[in-house]
């Protein structure tokens, strides 16, 4: 889909994903604050999606205010592990699409484009390659901890907008075949067990 290596004869530029947009720290909390409900996105609930779209479904942590605005999930916000004490877990990313008020923890690392230069799927793609993990990890160790920096100083390859969009169609298509195999297998194995 993208040829020759484009960013080695210069037609792609690569940008460092802090100037692509912004981090920002999850939200630390007690479990004995009260008073205001709200969906948290936590370590646990990364899994192995790649996308979150049912933020109703997270687990409801009891605060006592209304998280500042900066403290709530966007349409395509990206969340990473932060640090866990499972060092695989530690720079996996999600996509977010929240429809209800969601925070997002301690944990995570929220990162927020400011830029129309990127597709959020091409940008999710990228982060999730073992090379740019490796990359967060520095000589390619498991990652103990990230952090705001490290993040901001990966390198990201920004392709023509149009090709970007191109990408992260097809993702969506093979995504969307995955569901429907799934859903199929499912709708089979139920079939045989009633058989």
């Amino acid at each position: 889909m993208f040829g020759d290596n484009p960013i080695e004869n210069g037609k792609w530029k690569v940008e460092k994903l802090g100037n692509l947009g912004l981090c920002k720290n999850g939200m630390n909390f007690s479990y004995e604050d009260n008073g205001f409900e709200i969906n948290c996105l936590g370590v646990g609930d990364f899994k192995d999606n790649a996308v979150i779209s049912n933020c109703e479904k997270l687990p409801v942590i009891s605060l006592n205010e209304k998280p500042s605005e900066e403290y709530l999930l966007k349409d395509n916000d990206i969340v990473f592990v932060r640090s866990n004490g499972n060092k695989e877990l530690v720079g996996r990313s999600v996509l977010v699409h929240p429809r209800v008020l969601t925070t997002f923890s301690g944990f995570c690392i929220r990162f927020r484009l400011s830029t129309d230069s990127i597709n959020h799927l091409f940008l999710l793609q990228f982060l999730k390659i073992p090379n740019t993990r490796k990359n967060m990890a520095g000589r390619g160790a498991n990652i103990q901890n990230l952090n705001q920096q490290i993040l901001s100083n990966l390198d990201i390859p920004v392709p023509q907008i149009e090709l970007q969009n191109d990408f992260a169609t097809f993702v969506q298509q093979i995504d969307k075949s995955k569901f429907e195999i799934a859903n199929s297998l499912k709708r089979l194995y139920n079939k045989e067990k009633l058989s």
